[in-house]
C-alpha cells in the first residue's frame, strides 16, 4: 500500500501532536546515567560529587551548595521535557521570571533601534527589566545583541547546555548594576566523552506551530586523560502559529467588554477636519437615527462596503455607529461604551525562527597546577516579526485636491454630499462646550469650502514586517591552575565575541510618493513619472500605476502602483565585546568556626557598538522623504570601557553551638572601578 506525500505528511502531525523527542546516545561507561531517576524534581537535580564548587553570585569556592542569595538550579529535563526548544520560553516557566514583550509569545514588535532588537529572546527576573537581568555562561558574560547589554538567549547552543544557575538578588555587588535583578548563568557541558544525538518535534494541537531541534554532542579525552575537546551542534526550525486559529482568542475579539486588538480600521474614510465643516442639514439626513448630533470637528468619516457612511471608532462619532455595516464579532465590533472596535487578525501567538549553533570546547593539563583552556560559539538566528498595515492618519496623511463638480472616480455619493456641502470657518469656538463662557464656531454658507482639499484615511494594503537575522561568535582563551601545596585556584582569560544585527524591513510606503500618487486625477489611475525630469530623466527611475490607489472602489491594486511607493527598510548593528580577566580564590586562615575565604582579581570590559538606519528613517539625514508608518530614529554609536579591582571574603562567625549550627556574614565583597563611555 502506497501512502501519498501529503497523506505522510498528516500522518507524521498527528503522531507529533503531543510532541516527542528521541536520543541516540554512544558513551563510554564514565558518562553514563541512570535513566531511571524521571521522577527527580527538574528544580533539585542530583548535586554533583565534586568536593569543591562555584556557586553563581560568588567567586569563593566552598565546600558546601550554600549562598546568602537565593539560587534555583535547572538541569536539562526542563528542555527535554519540553514541547519547544526555546530556553526562554521553558525558563519563563519558573516564578522567577517574567516573560518579556519581545518574547516569540508576542511577534509584533517591528522597529529596531539601537535598545531593541525584533525576534530576540531575552529573560527577565522580577520583572525588572532584561537589561536588569545579567546572563552569564560558564560564570561569564555572555556577547551582548544591542545597546541594551541584553543577550539574546537564542545564542545559546542547548546541545551543549548542562544546568542553569539563577539567582534572583544580591547579585549586584559581585557582577554590578545589570545584575540589579538576578544572574541568569549557563553551564556548558565539560569533559564529555563519546557520542549524543537528539531529535525532538512537536506542533499544536490545531495542527500549526510544527518545531523540530536535531542536536548532537561528541567529546573524547586524549593523552591519557589529560586534555578533553568536545564539540556540539544544533538546528532549531519554527513555523508560526496565529492567534485568529485559537478559541480563545476568538472570544477575546469578540468580547464588546474588551477593546479591539487593532489601532486602526481597515475600511478607508475622510476627516472631516477643523477648518471647514459640513452643513448640519446634509449630516443630519444622511444620519437621520443618530442618537445625537455628530461633531463637525476633526470626526472620521468611513465608508461601507456597499458605498453608504458610518463612524463610530472614536467617541465623537459614536452618534453614526448605527449605520456600520461591518461588524461581523472578529474583525470588527461593537462595543459597551458604544465605540466601534478593530481587532488585528494576522497577529501571531508564536513567531517563526531558524537557529542553527556550533559550540567547541577544549581543556589541558600542561603539568599538576597549569591547564589551559579554550571554548568558542557561533550562532545564527532568523526570525520574523508582523504589525498591521501602516495608516494613513494624524502626521501620515494626505490631502486630496477636490472639485465639487467633477468627483474622483467611485467616490461614495454621501461621501460627495459631506464634501459638497463643506462651508468654511470664520471664527473658531471659544471655550468648552457646556460652559458658560462657550461661544460656538461660526461658518460660511454650505458649499463656501466645497473646493478644498479633503483629508483621507485609508491603510496600506500590506502588514508592515521586520526580517531580523542574527549572528553571534565568542572566543574565550584562558589559562587557570593551583598553587602547589595550598588549596589557591587562580584563573587568567581573554573572551572576545561579536553579535551583528540586520533587519529588512518590508511593507512601508514613502509618504512623499504616496502623497504625489493619491493626489493625481482619480487616485493615481493611470499615473506615470520619472524622476530628475528637469534634466531629461537622467539617472532616474520611472514609476508607473494602472490601477490608482482608490481605498473606495473594493479593487485590487495593480502591482506597479505598490512598487511605486514601496519603501523598504534596511538597518544594521553591530556590538563588540571583548574582556580580560583574572580571579584568584582560597582560604586565609582558619577561625574557631570554621576557615576565612577570600577571592581577588581585576577585570577589564570593553564594549563597541554601532547601530545604522537606513538613510530614510535617520533623524538628521531625510528630510525631504519619509517612510509611511515608521517612526524616525539617529544612528547610533558609542564605546564604553570598565576597569574593576574587586575583593570577597567568606567570614565564618558561630559553629556548633547550642541553637546555632552554622553562622556566617556571607561574601563580604569589596569593588573599586572606572568606566569611561
Amino acid at each position: 500500500m502506497r501512502i501519498s506525500k501529503l497523506n505522510r505528511t498528516r500522518v507524521l502531525k498527528r503522531l507529533l501532536l503531543a510532541g516527542s523527542a528521541g536520543t541516540f546516545a554512544l558513551a563510554t561507561p564514565a558518562m553514563a546515567q541512570d535513566t531511571s531517576s524521571a521522577e527527580n524534581d527538574v528544580l533539585n537535580p542530583p548535586t554533583e560529587t565534586a568536593s569543591e564548587i562555584v556557586v553563581t553570585g560568588s567567586r569563593i569556592v566552598r565546600r558546601d551548595f550554600e549562598s546568602s542569595s537565593p539560587i534555583v538550579t535547572v538541569d536539562d529535563s526542563l528542555l527535554q521535557q519540553s514541547s519547544t526548544a526555546a530556553v526562554e520560553s521553558n525558563l519563563n516557566k519558573l516564578p522567577q521570571f517574567t516573560p518579556t514583550l519581545d518574547a516569540p509569545t508576542d511577534g509584533g514588535d517591528i522597529q529596531p533601534t539601537a535598545r531593541n532588537t525584533p525576534g530576540a529572546a531575552t529573560v527577565a527576573l522580577r520583572g525588572l527589566g532584561s537589561n536588569r537581568t545579567l546572563v552569564l555562561i560558564d560564570g561569564r558574560r555572555g556577547t551582548p545583541s544591542n545597546a541594551s547589554n541584553v543577550v539574546d538567549i537564542n545564542s545559546i547552543p542547548s546541545a551543549a547546555l548542562e544546568r542553569v544557575e539563577v539567582i534572583s538578588g544580591g547579585a549586584s555587588a559581585t557582577y554590578g548594576a545589570d545584575a540589579v535583578a538576578g544572574v541568569v548563568n549557563f553551564i556548558m557541558r565539560k569533559d564529555f566523552e563519546g557520542l549524543e544525538l537528539d531529535a525532538q518535534a512537536n506542533v499544536t494541537q490545531e495542527g500549526d506551530g510544527f518545531e523540530y531541534q536535531v542536536s548532537g554532542i561528541m567529546g573524547t579525552d586524549f593523552d591519557d586523560g589529560r586534555g578533553n575537546i568536545s564539540l556540539s551542534f544544533s538546528t532549531n526550525d519554527r513555523n508560526a502559529s496565529y492567534r485568529k486559529d485559537r478559541d480563545y482568542f476568538l472570544d477575546y475579539w469578540a468580547d464588546p467588554s474588551i477593546d479591539g486588538t487593532g489601532f486602526f480600521p481597515y475600511r478607508p474614510g475622510i476627516n472631516l477636519g477643523f477648518t471647514s465643516a459640513p452643513d448640519p442639514t446634509v449630516m443630519n439626513a444622511i444620519f437621520d437615527q443618530a442618537s445625537g448630533p455628530i461633531s463637525p470637528a476633526g470626526t472620521l468619516i468611513y465608508a461601507n462596503p456597499d458605498g453608504t457612511v458610518f463612524s463610530g471608532f472614536d467617541p465623537a462619532g459614536v452618534p453614526g455607529a448605527y449605520r456600520n455595516k461591518i461588524v461581523d464579532g472578529y474583525n470588527y465590533k461593537l462595543l459597551d461604551n458604544g465605540q466601534l472596535g478593530t481587532n488585528f487578525t494576522d497577529a501571531m501567538l508564536v513567531l517563526p525562527l531558524k537557529r542553527y549553533n556550533m559550540y567547541a570546547r577544549g581543556n589541558y593539563e600542561l603539568n599538576d597546577w597549569i591547564g589551559v583552556f579554550a571554548q568558542g560559539l557561533f550562532s545564527k538566528v532568523s526570525t520574523r516579526t508582523v504589525q498591521e498595515p501602516s495608516p494613513v492618519t494624524g502626521g501620515w496623511t494626505a490631502f486630496v485636491d477636490y472639485d465639487p463638480n467633477n468627483p474622483q472616480n467611485d467616490l461614495p455619493s454621501e461621501i460627495v454630499q459631506i464634501l459638497n456641502s463643506r462651508r468654511t470657518l470664520i471664527t473658531p469656538a471659544q471655550g468648552s462646550p457646556g460652559q458658560a463662557d462657550y461661544v460656538p464656531a461660526v461658518y460660511g454658507a454650505p458649499g463656501s469650502a466645497a473646493s478644498d482639499p479633503f483629508q483621507i484615511f485609508q491603510m496600506m494594503p500590506f502588514n508592515r514586517t521586520s526580517d531580523t537575522d542574527v549572528y553571534t561568535y565568542n572566543m574565550t582563551v584562558g589559562l587557570e591552575g593551583t598553587i602547589p601545596s595550598t588549596d589557591w585556584t587562580w584563573e587568567v582569560f581573554g573572551s572576545q565575541g561579536e553579535t551583528e544585527t540586520t533587519v529588512i524591513q518590508r511593507g512601508f510606503a514613502s509618504l512623499q510618493r504616496y502623497r504625489t500618487l493619491i493626489n493625481a486625477p482619480n487616485f493615481g489611475e493611470g499615473f506615470s513619472a520619472t524622476g530628475n525630469a528637469e534634466f531629461g530623466g537622467f539617472g532616474g527611475a520611472t514609476a508607473t500605476c494602472t490601477s490608482g490607489l482608490n481605498p473606495f472602489s473594493g479593487d485590487p491594486i495593480s502591482e506597479d502602483c505598490l512598487e511605486a511607493i514601496r519603501a523598504n527598510v534596511k538597518t544594521k548593528s553591530v556590538m563588540k565585546q571583548s574582556i580580560w580577566e583574572a580571579n584568584l580564590q582560597g582560604g586565609l586562615f582558619d577561625m574557631p568556626a570554621g576557615q576565612l575565604r577570600g577571592a581577588f582579581g581585576a577585570s577589564y570590559r570593553s564594549t563597541d557598538y554601532e547601530f545604522q538606519n537606513d538613510t530614510l528613517t535617520t533623524q538628521g539625514q531625510s528630510f525631504q522623504e519619509q517612510v509611511l508608518g515608521l517612526y524616525p530614529s539617529g544612528n547610533s554609536e558609542g564605546k564604553i570601557t570598565v576597569k574593576e579591582v574587586y575583593g570577597e571574603l567568606l567570614v565564618p562567625l558561630l559553629h556548633d553551638i547550642p541553637g546555632i549550627k552554622k553562622l556566617g556574614s556571607g561574601p563580604i565583597k569589596l569593588l573599586a572601578w572606572g568606566m569611561i563611555g
